[in-house]
């Protein structure tokens, strides 16, 4: 089996030959499922990342979570956790750590429960394993709360067979891929 720093290595060059190209289609199925989902629709909060251009476009769901729900996006603190801030309009996003667009610092939130944390990763197993960029963000950030729904989200191409992990590596409860959950 591949090393974690191996696997995030080969999809580097995976995602430079995609460059270019479009995933409109994969992205929308993706986004109609989970907005159509139940885990979605129960949730008051969502959790969530302004997608980068290897992640799949939720920006449709962040809208709708701004309309219908609360919204919350994460900074990347200098001590390596997240802080997530409530978001009531996507133009206030700025671009921060890694170049990663975030909120504003006005209104830090936390998840309750029964919120939904939507999971960035650079890929997933079926067994809901993830592969993230390997600053532990969001493991630290998920242990450290007791959630009871996170989802990972990500694009046929970024589904492995296998992740190697750790002990402190965290799965995602369900898996979303190309409108299909797991």
């Amino acid at each position: 089996m591949q090393t974690k720093e191996e696997l995030r290595t080969y999809y580097k060059q995976i995602e430079r030959s995609y460059k270019g190209s479009d995933f409109t289609k994969e992205d929308h199925a993706s986004c109609q499922a989970l907005l159509s989902s139940q885990i979605y629709q129960q949730a008051q909060w969502l959790f969530a990342f302004f997608p980068l251009p290897s992640e799949v476009d939720i920006k449709t769901v962040l809208i709708d979570a701004i309309q219908h729900k609360h919204l919350a996006l994460p900074v990347c603190e200098a001590d390596n956790t997240l802080t997530f801030y409530e978001v009531t309009d996507l133009q206030a996003i700025q671009e921060g750590s890694f170049g990663i667009k975030e909120p504003q610092r006005i209104n830090a939130v936390i998840p309750s429960p029964s919120d939904l944390v939507l999971v960035p990763a650079v890929a997933y197993s079926l067994a809901k394993e993830r592969l993230g960029r390997g600053k532990g963000f969001y493991d630290r950030f998920l242990s450290t709360y007791q959630i009871q729904h996170t989802l990972g989200i990500c694009r046929l191409h970024q589904i492995q067979e296998n992740i190697p992990t750790d002990r402190w590596d965290l799965t995602v409860s369900q898996l979303l891929c190309n409108g299909i959950f797991y």
